[in-house]
This record gives C-alpha cells, sequence and structure tokens, in this order.
C-alpha cells in the first residue's frame, strides 16, 4: 500500500480534507470541525453554515493586532 497525499480544498475560511475511504474532513488550522462526511459536497455544504473561517493563513503569517 502506497502512501496518498491528502486532496483539499478551502470552503468559506475552513480547509477541507479528502482522506482514504473516501472521508471529507472539516478543518479550522489542526482542529477538526464535526463529523467525518462521506461526500465532499457535504463537508462544504458544513464549512459554509459555520461563521467565516480563517484557516488560510497560519497564525504566524496573519497581521498583528
Amino acid at each position: 500500500m502506497g502512501w496518498k497525499t491528502p486532496k483539499f480544498e478551502v470552503v468559506n475560511g475552513y480547509k477541507i480534507v479528502e482522506v482514504d475511504g473516501p472521508i471529507f474532513k472539516v478543518y479550522n488550522g489542526t482542529l477538526q470541525l464535526g463529523d467525518d462526511f462521506p461526500y465532499s459536497g457535504e463537508a462544504a455544504a458544513y464549512a459554509n453554515a459555520l461563521p467565516k473561517g480563517d484557516s488560510v493563513l497560519p497564525a504566524n503569517l496573519r497581521p498583528r493586532s
């Protein structure tokens, strides 16, 4: 069995990652939100239902407040 790089996309500021199965997980940074989703559309709908996220930029690259 070979190693597979997970595919991901960003929806509403949250990262949706496809893992083996296929299973789709929604992350805010390193924190998984919600359950595992069997379809990418369900994961995207869940991410769109959440308040706007900011996981696109790592914490060390965000503007200082």
